[in-house]
C-alpha cells in the first residue's frame, strides 16, 4: 500500500474485495493517506503462508548465531595465515641455511 505523502506500507488483510481492503486500510491509516491498495496473487499468499515469521526474540538469537559463525570463520581464516606466514619463515630460513652450507655447490 502506497501512502500520499510518497511512504510506502506493506501490510496485508484477507478480504472479499479491493473496495473492502482499501476500507479497512483508510480506517486504519486515515481516509486521505491511503493512495494505493493491489491485490496479490495467491502464488504469493501460498509463498507467505508457508513462511514463518520469526519474533523479536528469534530474530536476535538468529542475528547472535550468524555472528559467532561469521566470528568462527575469521578465527580459522586468521589461524591459517599466522601458520602459513609462520611456515613461509620456516622455508624461507631452511633455503638461506641451504645456500650458506659449505657442503653445497
Amino acid at each position: 500500500m502506497k501512502l500520499k505523502n510518497g511512504a510506502t506500507v506493506t501490510a496485508t488483510e484477507r478480504t472479499e474485495s479491493l473496495s473492502y481492503a482499501r476500507q479497512i486500510f483508510q480506517h486504519k491509516y486515515g481516509d486521505r493517506n491511503v493512495f494505493n491498495v493491489s491485490e496479490l496473487n495467491e502464488r504469493v499468499n501460498e509463498i507467505e503462508e508457508g513462511t514463518k515469521t520469526l519474533s523479536s526474540q528469534e530474530l536476535q538469537v538468529k542475528s547472535l548465531a550468524d555472528k559467532a559463525k561469521s566470528y568462527n570463520q575469521q578465527a580459522k581464516m586468521l589461524k591459517l595465515r599466522q601458520k602459513l606466514a609462520k611456515d613461509q619463515q620456516a622455508l624461507q630460513k631452511a633455503s638461506v641455511k641451504k645456500s650458506e652450507s659449505p657442503y653445497v655447490s
